[in-house]
């Protein structure tokens, strides 16, 4: 009997035991475990000061090199032992007097890398894929602002940063490199290098604890555009679930003729002419196919701010994004869309005397910028609505640039879930002069109200950035409960009603409080006016 007894008690510890060891593990993921990928395992760290862990560096194409130059990504290759991915990659070759803030630490055309961010403990978790801006020719995801580690320790989300090919390197178009694709495919190489992280994202996140059946793609300004064109690309269906384009319109790609000029024009600067251009460009080094010199901001703004675009190839993309989405024709999840109060403001600083231009010279520029539209826009506008006329100035681009996003909603409403929103917030160091600009909401979705960049201390003080920390903080519980479903309402959070063709609301993005407003009479008509034009067409007629 006794034996029995302790037999039974033997059991019962050592199943106490085994739960107790199972629940010990069951705190923590630990970061230096190798996770298995296609490729090979790959060990991590942890990131400092919150509950995640971090991979950096990882490749997910071959490096796009030699005869692979202008070519659509290929799989990565098998790694011998584990990865320790512990370094950022390198960035993609661009102007590095332009990089934002320096962060990058090397440039190289071996750069088709992805960092993941995944929490401590062991779970299941929703992704979110974030993709760069930088019109098309500078950035990287290394950036950091773009550091992953809130979002995925304190709100149980796998984010995922990746680099993709720019500039040249990413959007040449050329009848040559049509003919040697099997899918006369050319002008899209950067977009196919998204698509590309897209599965390798698929195949193996499973492995850092994330959900392939439940991948939100965001990305601002031209990654905003990314994600407009990845929504209209068939190559990209089933890829992910929801997405989130940030200041970037559906309307930005370019028709092969465009883009085959443009290249042409640029083998010929290259000194690349006549039939064995494409051995001659594949020779160059990759530094002497990056622009220098000049201003490469003034160029941006005069050619509707955009010198790279993805192309209309009739294999990646059929048809520009905005068309698709109005046809129907698009990958249909649901989208959370929006921008920033004063898009263009920022660029106008490095105008000088722009707040001193008078009524005349005002007029002229619009008639220079618009053409034969002029007139129909200042029907929109008056004089007396504004400080100086330049206000009314940047109201225009403003508008011009934010009604992309309401063709975008007006597109999507009738067939698929859309919220619409505007970042207002705007107390920087210069809340006058720059207000709610261009890619000042990045930090505040990331959760990144910190001064350890040297951006973020010229912008603000410490003292505004803790005052602005609960606005962030609702920021990122909208972003990611859409992304765990589609909606961004949640508990605690103000309504977020979405966008319908009879209500046209939209969530401002403010301190003291969020609230959501239909759209004015005036605002309608405004966007509706220039939602009839791309970009392209509204201010490139004078080259036409």
């Amino acid at each position: 009997m006794k034996t029995k007894i302790y037999l039974i008690a033997g059991l019962i510890l050592e199943l106490g035991l085994m739960i107790s060891v199972r629940s010990l593990a069951a705190e923590e993921f630990l970061c230096s475990n190798p996770v298995p990928t296609a490729e090979g395992p790959v060990i991590g760290a942890a990131e400092p000061g919150v509950p995640a862990c971090v991979y950096k560096g990882i490749p997910y194409s071959a490096p796009p090199i030699g005869e692979l130059r202008w070519r659509a990504p290929q799989p990565a290759l098998p790694h011998s032992g584990a990865f320790p991915a512990n370094t950022f990659g390198a960035s993609c070759p661009q102007d590095e007097l332009l990089t934002s803030g320096g962060e990058s630490a090397a440039f190289s055309e071996d750069c088709l890398n992805l960092n993941i961010w995944t929490p401590q403990k062991p779970g299941r978790y929703p992704v979110m894929v974030w993709i760069h801006g930088g019109a098309f020719r500078e950035g990287a995801g290394t950036y950091e602002m773009y550091n992953g580690g809130r979002l995925a320790g304190e709100r149980n989300m796998v984010i995922v940063t990746l680099n993709y090919r720019i500039g040249f390197l990413g959007f040449l178009a050329l009848p040559e490199l049509a003919a040697e694709d099997p899918h006369g495919s050319t002008g899209n190489y950067g977009i196919l290098d998204q698509i590309r992280a897209l599965q390798w994202v698929h195949d193996n996140i499973a492995g850092f604890q994330g959900d392939p059946g439940k991948v939100t793609i965001f990305g601002q300004s031209a990654g905003g555009m990314s994600v407009c064109t990845l929504l209209a690309s068939p190559l990209a269906a089933g890829l992910f679930h929801q997405a989130i384009p940030m200041s970037g319109g559906c309307d930005t790609s370019v028709t092969l003729e465009k883009g085959f000029k443009q290249g042409e024009k640029f083998a010929a600067d290259l000194q690349c002419p006549g039939e064995d251009r494409l051995d001659c460009l594949r020779q160059k080094p990759a530094d002497a196919l990056v622009p220098k010199g000049g201003n490469l901001v003034l160029q941006g703004i005069s050619g509707g701010g955009i010198s790279h675009s993805p192309a209309i190839d009739g294999y990646m993309l059929l048809d520009n994004p905005i068309n698709s989405l109005r046809a129907g024709k698009y990958n249909r999840v649901p989208v959370m869309l929006g921008h920033t109060r004063d898009e263009i403001r920022l660029y106008t600083l490095i105008i000088p005397g722009v707040s001193l231009l008078s009524r005349s010279t005002v007029n002229k520029l619009l008639h220079r910028l618009l053409g034969s539209k002029t007139d129909q826009v200042m029907a929109l506008y008056s004089y007396q609505d504004f400080r100086n006329p330049s206000r009314l100035l940047f109201a225009v681009a403003d508008d011009a640039f934010i009604a992309q996003g309401y063709a975008a909603a007006e597109a999507l409403a009738p067939q698929t879930p859309v919220f619409l929103y505007r970042f207002d917030w705007d107390q920087t160091r210069f809340p006058g002069k720059m207000g709610s600009f261009h890619g000042l909401d990045i930090p505040f979705v990331f959760g990144a109200m910190d001064l350890n960049s040297r951006i973020a201390r010229i912008l603000a003080s410490k003292k505004t950035y803790d005052k602005a920390r609960p606005l962030s903080e609702q920021m990122m519980s909208y972003y990611t409960n859409f992304a765990r479903t589609g909606d961004p309402n949640g508990k605690g959070l103000p309504a977020w009603p979405a966008y319908t063709l009879e209500r046209k609301d939209r969530v401002y993005f403010d301190l003291p409080e969020i609230f959501a407003a239909p759209l004015s009479e005036q605002e309608i008509k405004r966007y509706g006016f220039f939602a009839k034009f791309g970009l392209d067409d509204l201010l490139m007629e004078e080259e036409e």
